[in-house]
């Protein structure tokens, strides 16, 4: 592996232990691992730092984004004031705000030259595709422990899958900042990605991908440069043909869910989410500005009460959508709050649009958000390890984005007058 061959030691000790969280993170059971890894990778980049190898450069983070994330965190941990349960917001804030805030951190300041998002991504994909084939042994072979063990349920399964397709871009952009794969190596991913989220049987997960297909679309349309438009216009029809056929063949495979529908119309009808939003629309409403504190499953002991009297028999311990459950954390001050995490989020990746070879990170960010965003009016999966490898993605492509001078190439770094680097934006 170049990376490794031309590493110092505490170089080498990062790239194996932040490889290694990435591929361990979205497995079931591996929380112990992720932490452990997301350990080592944090003290090699302090030692890379201090002995002023590698400076963290936290300090090029797009500023609003910084300040919203800020307001976000600080918020989450002082509703430990008023939380219904105290205990279990602090954990929360352990587990979800730290990890996440550790996770965007260390793959910003660790992710200095494409070579590096090249081997996240490497290892990000080899874990996709290991969690779909063991979603699919465990399908046809319920009772193995092992098979069994490696599922992590079809929303997570779909959700990574979903967060991931978008950086299929970077394997068929051209170097230096893509990896320059050929089309039909890429097609074969694509189809393997497909093969995994078809294991998931998600319906929303096809019209998320869809939606972020179109941001992705729209944002490479943008590009003064439109090499390969008829590509990514020929690619965009197929999803808008695809995509559609796919979410018919989950709705009718979740068939089973449903032994009282007749039909996948019928199946559609008998979803108990309306039952859940109301419900949790209630709660929301009991503590509107502030909210009940921290933490998805705050009302869990309340929702299920509810929900038995409404005649639910599936325990469901929050809202299934992402902002109905930030309502109930946080109230109105929450919604705000993270609304403006988002837009400060999509803003960040907005303005790389018009740098280069940079349009492809502007591409695989807003593609991966709202594609996010939209998988999560259904559900929340804002919540490990999703929202640990979402955070992780998008530290790795700002982080990159923050530093042009370690992927552009000589002549778009040069200005073309006199030759002399041009300023950085």
């Amino acid at each position: 592996m170049p990376l490794l061959r031309t590493a110092s030691g505490g170089e080498r000790a990062f790239l194996a232990a932040a490889a290694a969280f990435l591929l361990v993170a979205p497995f079931p059971s591996s929380a112990g691992w992720r932490v452990a890894f997301l350990i080592c990778a944090g003290l090699a980049a302090g030692w890379l730092a201090w002995r002023g190898e590698q400076p963290l450069g936290l300090h090029a983070m797009p500023r609003a984004f910084a300040y919203a994330a800020g307001a976000w965190i600080a918020l989450c941990a002082a509703s430990w004031l008023w939380s219904l349960d105290p205990d279990y917001t602090l954990e929360e804030v352990r587990r979800e705000l730290a990890y996440g805030a550790a996770a965007f951190a260390l793959f910003f300041a660790g992710t200095r030259r494409a070579a590096h998002l090249h081997a996240w991504i490497a290892m990000l994909f080899l874990g996709v595709l290991l969690l779909g084939l063991g979603e699919w042994l465990h399908a046809y072979f319920p009772s193995v422990w092992l098979f069994r063990k490696s599922s992590i349920g079809p929303g997570p399964l779909s959700t990574h899958v979903l967060m991931l397709a978008p950086l299929l871009v970077v394997c068929a952009w051209p170097p230096p900042l893509g990896m320059g794969l050929r089309l039909r190596v890429v097609a074969i991913a694509a189809l393997l990605f497909i093969a995994a989220g078809m294991a998931g049987e998600s319906r929303m997960l096809w019209v998320a991908l869809l939606f972020a297909g179109a941001v992705a679309y729209v944002v490479f349309s943008l590009r003064t440069e439109n090499a390969g438009h008829a590509v990514a216009k020929r690619t965009f029809l197929l999803a808008l043909a695809l995509f559609p056929l796919l979410m018919i063949v989950s709705v009718e495979s979740k068939l089973r869910y449903y032994p009282k529908a007749a039909s996948a119309v019928e199946s559609l009808e008998l979803d108990k989410r309306p039952v859940i939003w109301r419900i949790a629309a209630s709660k929301a409403a009991r503590a509107p500005w502030a909210g009940n504190g921290y933490g998805r499953e705050i009302i869990e002991h309340e929702m299920l009460h509810d929900l038995r009297a409404a005649g639910v028999a599936q325990e469901f311990g929050h809202g299934h959508n992402v902002f109905l459950d930030v309502a109930v954390q946080l109230g109105a001050i929450g919604a705000a709050a993270f609304i403006a995490l988002i837009a400060a989020l999509g803003a960040a990746f907005w303005r790389l649009r018009t740098q280069g070879d940079a349009v492809v990170i502007a591409i695989c960010g807003l593609a991966m958000l709202a594609g996010y965003v939209a998988k999560n009016l259904t559900d929340d999966f804002f919540h490990r390890p999703n929202s640990l490898v979402f955070w992780a993605v998008n530290g790795m492509l700002l982080g990159l984005a923050s530093r042009p001078s370690a992927w552009e190439s000589p002549r778009a770094a040069a200005s073309p007058a006199t030759g002399t680097p041009a300023p950085s934006a």
